[in-house]
């Protein structure tokens, strides 16, 4: 059976970093994935992980290199190889960098490019401002063609009122209506 090709792309909300590691194994019986991290990602210290420390990780998914350059960015669009990209988790910045069009970063540049393919891209954000600009850039986004997002909650509604995660335990489900060009519903659910 061919795996289908999936590039990951993995930004700040660094407290999720956990989340998707955990996700990420349930996912490689059924997808090829190849990673692209943001430029923070792969080189900023966090108290949730050292950047290596979580490179390391990441390299146990895969047999691929992992991108982090805006060069290397560049080589995806060309090669026309990967069935969907996931960004998972999303920042806020990345978010409105592609509702804007800013290229900028390597997982933004990979984006355009799984965009000029005409292939779809999955979105999850998670953000402390949903109730907010964020959440009005996502909304924005997904509007478009092949954008599409994971379903979200909000995390904490005491104490971040405004803040809202997607719900990372279902992205596979997420991933399979997406190859179909389906937003999975409901798209505002609650807690994990």
């Amino acid at each position: 059976m061919n795996k289908k090709q999936v590039l990951f792309g993995i930004c700040g909300s660094f407290c999720n970093h956990k989340k998707i590691l955990d996700q990420l194994a349930k996912l490689t019986d059924r997808y090829d994935l190849t990673f692209v991290i943001s430029e923070n990602t792969a080189k900023l210290d966090t108290r949730f992980f050292q950047h290596a420390q979580f490179r390391k990780a990441l390299s146990a998914f895969t047999t691929h290199d992992i991108i982090d350059t805006i060069p290397e960015s560049e080589k995806v669009g060309p090669k026309n190889q990967y069935d969907v990209m996931v960004i998972a988790p999303a920042s806020a910045t990345t978010v409105s960098k592609l509702v804007n069009g800013i290229y900028d970063t390597s997982v933004t540049l990979a984006a355009k490019a799984i965009l000029r393919n005409d292939k779809p891209i999955l979105i999850g954000l998670s953000t402390n401002d949903f109730i907010g600009i964020s959440g009005a850039n996502l909304l924005q986004l997904i509007a478009r063609k092949n954008m599409y997002t994971l379903p979200m909650y909000q995390d904490d509604i005491q104490q971040k009122p405004r803040s809202m995660s997607a719900r990372f335990d279902v992205l596979e489900e997420a991933i399979e209506h997406v190859l179909q060009h389906q937003q999975m519903q409901p798209v505002f659910v609650g807690k994990e």
